[in-house]
């Protein structure tokens, strides 16, 4: 569990908000950033800073960013699992979904089997 002065890790190299994203008219503008702020957060282990700490960051209520969590979640930009009771993980979904250590070596390992596997074989010289 994250402590209240503890700043989450973060993959962050400025602001950066998707096309698709900035110009959707099904997200209000706190569930743009919101979004790009779980993004920025979710890690190997997902992201998993409290309603606390995104209140505090975007100088809201803790409700609405409770609120804006599932807008996001229903939505279908989000996924939010809790673990031991206690423990929300978040993960960004879809085309903005990170791949993460084991899963982008399985993907690479796949993509170099099926490179593999549809090989064209040496060419012939037809006259």
């Amino acid at each position: 569990m994250m402590l209240d002065m503890e700043k989450p890790s973060r993959d962050f190299k400025g602001i950066w908000i998707p096309k698709e994203i900035w110009e959707s008219n099904q997200l209000s503008i706190m569930e743009k950033v919101l979004f790009v702020e779980i993004h920025s957060l979710d890690n190997e282990r997902g992201c998993y800073a409290s309603n606390r700490y995104f209140a505090e960051f975007f100088d809201v209520s803790e409700r609405q960013i409770q609120t804006r969590i599932a807008g996001l979640k229903a939505k279908g930009f989000i996924t939010v699992i809790i673990k031991n009771r206690y423990e929300r993980v978040m993960r960004a979904v879809g085309k903005y979904a990170r791949v993460h250590g084991e899963q982008l070596k399985q993907l690479r390992q796949d993509q170099a089997g099926l490179v593999r596997r549809f090989r064209i074989g040496g060419m012939k010289k037809t006259s």
